[in-house]
């Protein structure tokens, strides 16, 4: 600190200074990007698990690959949009060799 400025002023600009740390932290913490979704739609789980299009994975899912709490229908009975959960059916469909002979 400038050793011309009496104390009252320095505290003053200590205050300043902090508040403006405090508001650049917060700024900060609130640009951060969102964390990944545990859940995944079927185009974003066949690019993570390199299949082709979404028909290889119905027919993974037909021959029970894929299955109980790695897969959620969130649509209806008549037309299901499935969600897949991104470790739990990764893991699954890695494994699908050693299961499915």
């Amino acid at each position: 600190m400038p050793t011309g400025l009496n104390t009252s002023a320095q505290d003053e600009i200590l205050n300043r200074i902090d508040a403006l740390e405090r508001t650049l932290v917060a700024l900060l913490e609130s640009t951060r990007p969102a964390p990944e979704s545990d859940w995944v739609d079927s185009k974003e789980f066949c690019r993570l698990v390199g299949l082709k299009d979404t028909k290889a994975l119905v027919y993974e899912m037909s021959k029970g690959v894929l299955r109980g709490p790695a897969i959620r229908n969130i649509g209806t009975a008549k037309r299901p949009r499935y969600r897949f959960h991104r470790t739990k059916a990764v893991d699954q469909f890695l494994n699908r060799s050693a299961k499915v002979s």
